[in-house]
């Protein structure tokens, strides 16, 4: 029986897919649901412009990290040009993620999923998935097959990959 399911999201189209996917199947078995996002510190600001363009998050962002300052809809890549170690831009990748995992919890709440837990962790992509889902004792991990990463040719991305072979669960990579 699937009792706990651990959803994690990265705000790609696979990671949108995986977020219907797990909330259908955590409303149809009645399961826990744990939605995990891993901030992307270090990585290039041109996938995090990416992401946040993807998820349409920059301007409610900005609202955050810069309250009272008017949104300039080409200001994003300024958002986050600056060093990933920079305190601002750090500020901003931790924005962004809450606003995935609050709208991935939305989302999965309207299609039925009942209780859901959020988290944002930092560290290595797949390490801390499989941390969450030890933590969680979850049954099993639903992630996008690929997601914001520069290598789109692969048929799996290196974190899916890598869950995939050391989780200690059932693992649903969605396409």
């Amino acid at each position: 029986m699937i009792n706990k399911i651990l959803l994690a999201v990265d705000g790609s189209r696979n990671a949108q897919r995986a977020i219907d996917i797990a909330a259908e199947l955590t409303g149809n078995l009645n399961s826990e649901l744990f939605i995990l996002h891993v901030l992307m510190h270090g990585r290039p600001a041109a996938e995090l412009v990416r992401m946040a363009e993807v998820e349409h998050l920059v301007k409610e962002t900005q609202s955050v990290v810069s309250p009272g300052t008017a949104y300039v809809p080409r200001s994003y890549p300024e958002l986050l040009s600056g060093d990933a170690t920079d305190s601002r831009t750090a500020k901003i990748i931790a924005a962004l993620g809450e606003q995935i995992v609050v709208r991935a919890k939305a989302l999965c709440a309207e299609k039925g999923a009942k209780t859901i837990e959020t988290s944002v962790r930092s560290g290595d992509y797949a390490e801390e998935i499989l941390k969450s889902a030890a933590q969680f004792k979850v049954d099993m991990i639903v992630i996008g097959s690929r997601g914001l990463g520069a290598f789109k040719g692969t048929v799996l991305g290196s974190v899916s990959q890598k869950v995939l072979h050391y989780a200690p669960c059932s693992v649903l990579a969605v396409r």
